[in-house]
């Protein structure tokens, strides 16, 4: 993991910036954001790992050219707009309740802050504001239209749509330094990453999506694969498809096929290769895990490897 460890001290000065700032904030937003901004710092032990948001501008800096300083403030515009974009989704994941209010008010302060220091890189009059509105109207369209329109099925690198707002920082790089031709290539690499990392986030957590009839593309292959006329998936059919089917090979040759892809870009961005090789080896442990396990209690232990599995 040097893509991460070789920044672990950096990402603790943006992340020790962000909470200087969020510690202004009148209560309960203070206590509010400080608690959730140490939820999804990645250099904690007990963090969420959402590696890329942070790490994003650093695995660009070298490529893109741009100066540590400029690296530190995209990192610290993609800090305040990861924890305000986690925010919308929070909020349209789960069930009204009170707690709306303070989330969403918490939100628009930290869109704030990452508005505060864009500008202070961008004039109004720069392209990269063109991008900005392309990557939210993106993410946008996907948190809308993914489940009606079958994303993973239909075109499955739209997922990346719903983390698109990240590439705000690659671009953003690269128009800093004038490298203006990069940014095509570099745009596809990244989407092929973030499509991969919602497959290992989709299979982490197909219960609860299906629980709460969120898009998942782990359910969404599985469903397709069925006849039409049968009944709504439901978590048994689920765990028939994953556990004892084997439906996680051809989940994962997705992300290996993306793999390839990835290499075949050379879009010079070679921790982000290496990061998109950390979650495919995660996703291989998976498979590999459940085909083991399947294979030895096959005689017998298939009803106790359904209910015990702690891949359940």
């Amino acid at each position: 993991m040097e893509w991460f460890n070789r920044y672990k001290e950096q990402l603790g000065q943006v992340y020790s910036q962000a909470e200087q700032t969020i510690s202004k904030f009148p209560e309960p937003l203070r206590t509010l954001g400080l608690t959730f901004a140490d939820k999804h710092n990645p250099v904690k032990e007990h963090s969420g790992k959402d590696y890329i948001c942070s790490l994003l501008p650093y695995w660009i800096k070298e490529p893109s050219g741009i100066s540590e300083l400029e690296c530190g403030r995209l990192a610290l515009a993609n800090v305040y707009g990861m924890l305000y974009f986690f925010i919308q989704d929070d909020v349209m994941d789960s069930q009204p309740s009170s707690g709306w209010k303070g989330q969403l008010a918490l939100g628009n302060l930290l869109l704030h802050e990452m508005l505060n220091v864009l500008r202070g890189l961008y004039p109004s009059d720069s392209p990269f504001w063109e991008y900005y509105n392309r990557y939210v109207a993106a993410w946008a369209e996907s948190v809308t239209n993914e489940d009606s329109e079958d994303y993973f099925v239909s075109d499955p690198i739209r997922t990346a749509g719903k983390a698109g707002p990240v590439k705000i920082a690659s671009t953003g790089a690269l128009l800093l330094a004038g490298r203006t031709e990069q940014i095509e290539k570099l745009e596809h690499a990244i989407e092929i990453v973030l499509m991969t990392l919602q497959m290992a986030d989709d299979y982490a957590d197909w219960k609860e999506d299906l629980a709460e009839g969120s898009y998942n593309g782990l359910l969404a292959m599985i469903a397709a694969g069925r006849s039409p006329d049968e009944s709504p998936l439901t978590e048994k059919d689920a765990e028939n498809a994953i556990y004892i089917r084997g439906c996680m090979q051809q989940y994962v040759q997705f992300a290996t096929d993306n793999h390839k892809k990835l290499h075949e870009l050379d879009a010079g961005a070679s921790e982000l290769v290496d990061f998109h090789s950390y979650v495919l080896d995660h996703l291989n442990h998976i498979r590999d895990t459940l085909e083991s396990n399947k294979n030895a209690l096959l005689k017998g232990g298939l009803n106790y490897f359904v209910t015990n599995s702690t891949l359940l």
